[in-house]
């Protein structure tokens, strides 16, 4: 035998820069056996050729491929077989780039979120509720409609089912919104017209589906205030909205829209929670 050309599993793990663990773990699961085994001593030995397959198993490795992958791409030894795992694994490679840079720009957009939310609950600390004429864009949501109780418990189901559909389809949630179709004065708290909503970028693929939809943009009349809406302050401020609206000669032109500027993380703590009634109006003309 010429030390030349066989080398011992130690020696074989020093010149690969493998643990002696790992080599032994390959043989044992037949992904690279020492292919040469001294008849007086019975100690088994690796081959150039075993060498240059442990760097094969190396470099597939560093792209990713499973022992179970490599294994069976070796085993074939086809050129052909060997241009097909790589085009696979070029494509299931692009679509995970593809999920990181959605979570990317996801957790980006919560961190801004929750800085400007901190800063609003701290401009909101001394003020009981602050109302304002804003111009919305139209807005793109997920929505599911339905008669439902009106309430945390039956929201956080509602919003948790939207969420698992955005993933579903590549959509990048966020702000959640409720829609009143009912009177806020006069409805069923237990039986209402509810139509739940999470804002999202675009539609995208999903403009003919039927859990998508634009909520149209224009003027809205707004009440800032802090703490989960419940029915007292649900009337207390929307009763400040029609007091604005009377006064500036507006009238409402659709439902209104409760939206919640609370990243889920905050969701367990009322105190930060930050509530934006919004009621769609146009000016009355008066002559």
């Amino acid at each position: 035998m010429s030390n030349d050309h066989y080398f011992s599993i130690g020696q074989a793990g020093k010149i690969c820069n493998l643990s002696v663990q790992s080599l032994r773990f390959y043989d044992k699961i037949g992904l690279v056996i020492p292919s040469h085994t001294d008849n007086s001593s019975g100690y088994r030995y690796y081959s150039n050729f075993d060498l240059l397959n442990i760097k094969i198993v190396q470099d597939m490795k560093a792209l990713n491929f499973s022992l179970e992958e490599i294994k069976a791409t070796m085993n074939n030894g086809s050129l052909d077989c060997l241009i097909e795992k790589l085009e696979a694994k070029r494509k299931s490679t692009i679509a995970e780039i593809t999920q990181l840079e959605r979570i990317v720009e996801s957790i980006g957009h919560r961190t801004n979120q929750i800085g400007y939310l901190q800063e609003l609950g701290n401009e909101l600390k001394d003020l009981d509720v602050l109302v304002e004429l804003k111009q919305f864009p139209k807005r793109y949501v997920l929505y599911n409609r339905r008669r439902s109780a009106c309430g945390m418990d039956a929201s956080i189901m509602q919003f948790t089912e939207l969420f698992q559909k955005a993933d579903a389809n590549g959509l990048i949630p966020k702000r959640l919104m409720t829609v009143y179709h009912e009177n806020i004065m006069t409805f069923d708290r237990n039986d209402s017209d509810l139509e739940f909503c999470i804002t999202i970028d675009s539609l995208g693929d999903q403009a003919s589906t039927d859990f998508t939809r634009i909520i149209p943009g224009g003027d809205y009349i707004t009440a800032l205030y802090c703490g989960i809406p419940n029915a007292e302050s649900c009337k207390r401020i929307y009763s400040k909205l029609l007091e604005w609206i009377e006064r500036n000669h507006y009238m409402e032109i659709g439902p209104s829209i409760e939206q919640y500027l609370v990243d889920m993380a905050q969701m367990m703590k009322p105190e930060e929670f930050i509530v934006e009634l919004q009621v769609s109006v146009q000016r009355v003309l008066t002559l």
